[in-house]
C-alpha cells in the first residue's frame, strides 16, 4: 500500500519546487516493514521554437524500518517530454546509494516512463 501527498512551491524566474512525502507499506511472509520517501523536485519548463519540455533535478531519501535509518539516497537527472495533450514522456538518470545491506551498493539507471493522463469529465 502506498500513501503519498505533494506539495508544490513556484520559486520565480519559471522555477518550481515539488516536495513529495510517501509512505510505503509492506507485508512480505508475516512480516510487516514500511518505508518513507522524502522527494524534492527542481524543475524548470524551456522552450525550444514552439516545443516545451520540463528538465529537472530530485533527490530522495528513504527511511527504511528494516534498517531502522536513512538508508538509501537516490539523485535523479531527468525531463519531462509531452506529446499532446495526455501522453508525456520522462527520460532520466537515477543514480541509488543503498547503506541499508553490507556491503554498500551504488546502483547507476537510465528509466523512461511513459506517463497517460485521462479525465473523468467530459470534453
Amino acid at each position: 500500500m502506498i500513501e503519498a501527498a505533494t506539495s508544490n512551491f513556484p520559486l520565480g524566474a519559471g522555477f518550481f519546487l515539488s516536495d513529495r512525502n510517501r509512505f510505503d507499506l509492506d507485508w512480505k511472509n508475516d512480516l510487516f516493514s514500511w518505508r518513507y520517501r522524502n522527494k524534492l523536485t527542481l524543475q524548470r519548463t524551456l522552450a525550444v521554437r514552439s516545443y516545451h519540455f520540463i528538465p529537472y533535478l530530485a533527490g530522495e531519501p528513504f527511511y527504511e524500518s528494516q534498517y531502522s535509518k536513512w538508508s538509501t539516497m537516490s539523485l535523479y537527472a531527468g525531463s519531462l517530454f509531452p506529446v499532446g495533450k495526455h501522453v508525456q514522456f520522462n527520460l532520466y538518470f537515477e543514480h541509488d546509494n543503498n547503506t541499508g545491506k553490507h556491503p554498500n551498493q551504488q546502483v547507476n539507471s537510465v528509466g523512461l516512463v511513459l506517463n497517460l493522463y485521462f479525465s473523468l469529465e467530459n470534453q
